[in-house]
């Protein structure tokens, strides 16, 4: 990304972030039918090759690549640690009473996880297009299960010098509370094309 370090630039990014989160809360509720409330309290944006140390993320993580189809060019990485994914399937599992929870990460709890982190990236890309007036269309989710280190060398590996907007990601239901994060990866042109669309909304909010 280019330097999206402006306070009223990322303000309006934050806004997105509660839009997407309440959008998010919803959905995420119907799908495993108890409360579930998705909140994401803050964003940063981080150069590719600082993301390890910026972080700090330790042991298996549990990641879901989405490549933006149309109108933008980027990606999005959704990361939870493989504890916290093993945590919302045991939410899910309480939901379904009739169900017996696995030991493992089965094919059945991938495709949960996968809707997660649909649901999550989903809603933020839907957010930010609103405001960009784009329609973003994202593919679906690819699962991968690996260290912190080696998802961000397969998802820096053509940009160590570009920015990333990390969003934190925070679920809570009755009695778990579940950290997760997503990455917004765009090419140099994309990142200005959001620059430009922040500076053109508060320039129609101080004419209004």
């Amino acid at each position: 990304m280019t330097d999206i370090q402006i306070k009223d630039e990322m303000d309006i990014l934050r806004e997105i972030g509660s839009i997407s989160a309440a959008h998010g809360s919803t959905a995420l509720s119907e799908m495993l039918g108890r409360p579930v409330k998705l909140s994401m309290p803050s964003l940063q944006v981080i150069y590719g090759k600082d993301l390890a140390r910026a972080l700090a993320i330790e042991g298996p993580i549990i990641s879901l690549h989405t490549q933006m189809l149309t109108g933008l060019n980027g990606k999005i990485i959704f990361i939870l640690e493989e504890k916290s994914s093993y945590k919302f399937v045991d939410i899910c599992y309480k939901s379904r009473s009739q169900e017996q929870k696995p030991s493992s990460l089965t094919e059945m709890s991938m495709s949960i996880i996968k809707e997660i982190g649909n649901i999550v990236t989903s809603a933020y890309v839907n957010s930010l297009g609103y405001y960009l007036k784009k329609l973003i269309i994202p593919s679906l989710p690819v699962l991968m299960n690996a260290p912190f280190s080696e998802i961000i060398k397969m998802s820096m590996t053509t940009a160590p010098q570009e920015q990333v907007l990390v969003i934190e990601s925070v679920f809570e239901e009755k009695q778990e509370k579940i950290k997760g994060n997503f990455w917004l990866i765009l090419s140099h042109q994309a990142a200005q094309a959001v620059q430009d669309a922040c500076k053109k909304y508060l320039e129609d909010l101080n004419r209004n």
